[in-house]
């Protein structure tokens, strides 16, 4: 009786989710917090496939996991170091669905920001947690 009760426990305790009952901001926040550590399990848990991404007018859509490791790699490239949220809106949030709007900057090592956009995000609850569904970003304002 022991074993199935520890063995229950240790279930209990594996469908448990870092973001569970975030707020939409907090998990936002979360989001940026888990990306910036480079922190490729929990970022995995933020993003529902499949997802879709429109980025300078272009539709990506992404229906089997992608290697986090590559997005890291490829931000680095810009220069990145970690990014900020400037703003959040929540434009709109019921129990399940929400969509919100995140102003964020990209920062390098220096700690000068070079990257600055606004994102419309949308969020689906998914499981107990909110997971990104959709993002569309607009051209960013680039620093020199």
């Amino acid at each position: 009786m022991k074993k199935l009760s520890l063995i229950l426990l240790l279930f209990s305790f594996s469908n448990v989710n870092a973001q569970n009952n975030f707020s939409v901001k907090e998990f936002m926040k979360y989001y940026v917090k888990v990306f910036n550590e480079e922190n490729v399990v929990e970022y995995k848990k933020c993003t529902h496939l499949p997802i879709s991404i429109i980025s300078d007018g272009k539709i990506i859509y992404k229906t089997e996991d992608s290697t986090p490791e590559m997005i890291f790699e490829n931000v680095k490239k810009t220069g990145w170091a970690y990014s900020k949220i400037n703003k959040l809106t929540v434009i709109f949030e019921d129990k399940n669905t929400a969509v919100v709007v995140s102003d964020y900057s990209r920062f390098d090592k220096n700690d000068k920001q070079y990257f600055r956009t606004e994102g419309v995000y949308s969020l689906s609850k998914e499981n107990g947690y909110w997971q990104i569904i959709n993002t569309t970003t607009k051209s960013p304002e680039v620093s020199k």
